[in-house]
């Protein structure tokens, strides 16, 4: 299952609230949270997080999640059952689990209340004491993981660059531009890989994007034409080139390299549509 990742870069913000806030203490099973039909509500988590959701709730358009200052806010866009909604704090780690649940509001009822979600580990002990009582154990590299390592290495300063245990880079193996979109932006724009990373099973490869036309590009995940499992953009709006905005980076990750996932796939879908002008042209 193909997933989208948005990365919310955000500083980590503490604020006073007048408003009613419910607080649900994790304890490692899915939280589940209602939502009104067209109503937003605030999940608070006390750090800034990323949140995945699965390429068949992006494509649906069941609801729309924006994260901020440590808080997700969720806006349904129409009823639904449940789904499975994984956020991820950035400063420990931690993976909570939101099961989300959509309804029609009802003639008088109330708007939902914000919600605060608090961890065992918030309120205990510190991760340095709670560490130094632990035997060490070996973190599982997650398609997460990769890209906050990448965007570190690409975007951070040089003095906050620090190895992890279980990624490493690895060569690129592709050499000048790539085709990596259909539709408009595949004539609009410029991809080119500048490094790769590999850990947990999955590679990761990092490629600047550049709009080369005179007009706005905006960038759909739905346009990448080729396989991959995770991808992250750091901008989806790409300004006329030679104006500041006109590139950005892609994260893409997949099970196999860059190189084994981009020829074989880019050839034959050039082929195909070669044949395809061919059969139309007689």
């Amino acid at each position: 299952m193909r997933k989208f990742i948005i990365t919310s870069v955000a500083f980590l913000c503490v604020a006073t609230s007048s408003w009613a806030e419910q607080i649900i203490h994790y304890d490692n099973l899915p939280v589940t949270i209602e939502l009104h039909n067209g109503e937003e509500r605030s999940i608070q988590f006390g750090s800034h997080v990323q949140v995945g959701i699965t390429k068949g709730q992006q494509v649906k358009k069941l609801f729309r999640a924006q994260s901020a200052q440590g808080a997700v806010h969720f806006l349904p866009y129409e009823a639904f059952d449940k789904q499975r909604v994984q956020i991820r704090r950035m400063d420990d780690g931690k993976v909570i689990l939101l099961d989300l649940i959509a309804t029609d509001k009802a003639d008088g009822e109330k708007s939902l209340e914000d919600v605060r979600i608090v961890l065992a580990s918030d309120n205990v002990v510190s991760s340095d004491d709670a560490a130094a009582s632990m035997p060490e154990k070996v973190e599982l590299i997650t398609p997460i993981d990769l890209t906050r390592y990448a965007a570190q290495r690409l975007y951070g300063p040089t003095r906050l660059h620090h190895d992890q245990a279980g990624i490493s880079e690895t060569p690129l193996a592709v050499k000048g531009a790539v085709r990596i979109f259909k539709g408009p932006a595949r004539y609009k724009t410029l991809s080119k890989p500048v490094v790769a990373y590999q850990g947990g099973g999955y590679y990761l490869a990092a490629l600047y994007i550049r709009n080369v036309s005179d007009e706005t590009v905006q960038l759909d995940y739905l346009d990448l034409n080729l396989p991959f499992s995770h991808a992250t953009l750091q901008h989806h709006s790409l300004e006329p080139q030679g104006t500041p905005g006109d590139s950005t980076v892609l994260y893409l990750i997949s099970e196999r390299s860059l190189k084994e996932t981009l020829y074989p796939w880019t050839y034959y879908q050039d082929l195909k549509r070669e044949t395809q002008a061919s059969i139309a042209d007689s």
